[in-house]
């Protein structure tokens, strides 16, 4: 056998063939792109632990075939670059995400007895240079993010709710003059928040675990 005949795979099939071109048409929400990008985030930290792989199912036939493990590794690529963008103002203009992935930072708030708390997250948004960055922030849907911070942020936009959880967008003032990010919690109980906030010079990821307690 040649090496030639070794690295030389089969045409793909048209079922791979009209596979791959759907999955290019496919359009994703900008939410689906933000969690995508949260799990790339969470398989790239935890890539110094060791992997133990599976083994390989008794009946796959259909792995042996070259041409479905392109179709695999087109999929898988196209997944890729779809974690990496986010559309940031309805248009055709995106931006890519792969910026810098800060640790989990844990909060920990005491709610009153009777009505609300308010309780801060420590965002890294004064790292930009004086200026503006464009913040996208994902909530459990049941904080109502929206509603409490309307007033005070002007151009606060709602991107999407899927599940239990909202997708929110919104420009903040970045170096000395920014500005605290607050969260109203109604009940005890753990909610996760992750933002991410880019400038013409960085790009900042950030996931915090809040915990609320009587």
């Amino acid at each position: 056998m040649s090496k030639d005949d070794e690295t030389k795979l089969p045409p793909l099939p048209d079922e791979a063939r009209i596979a791959i071109q759907a999955f290019r048409a496919e359009r994703p929400s900008q939410q689906a792109r933000f969690r995508i990008h949260a799990a790339l985030q969470a398989a790239e930290s935890s890539k110094a632990l060791p992997q133990r792989s599976p083994p390989p199912p008794k009946h796959a036939p259909w792995r042996s075939s070259a041409g479905l493990r392109v179709l695999a590794g087109a999929v898988l690529t196209g997944a890729l670059m779809l974690g990496v963008t986010v559309q940031l103002d309805g248009g055709n203009d995106t931006q890519f995400v792969s910026g810098e992935s800060l640790p989990s930072r844990h909060v920990s708030i005491q709610l009153p007895k009777d009505g609300f708390g308010w309780v801060e997250l420590p965002w890294s948004i004064d790292a930009h240079p004086k200026g503006m960055a464009m913040v996208h922030m994902e909530t459990p849907a049941e904080m109502n993010f929206h509603e409490h911070h309307a007033e005070h942020l002007p151009s606060l936009q709602l991107v999407s709710c899927e599940g239990n959880r909202c997708l929110h967008q919104f420009e903040a003032q970045t170096g000395p003059s920014a500005q605290p990010l607050r969260v109203r919690i109604h009940k005890p109980g753990r909610y996760e928040f992750r933002v991410s906030h880019a400038s013409d010079d960085r790009h900042i990821n950030e996931h915090f675990v809040v915990e609320a307690e009587h």
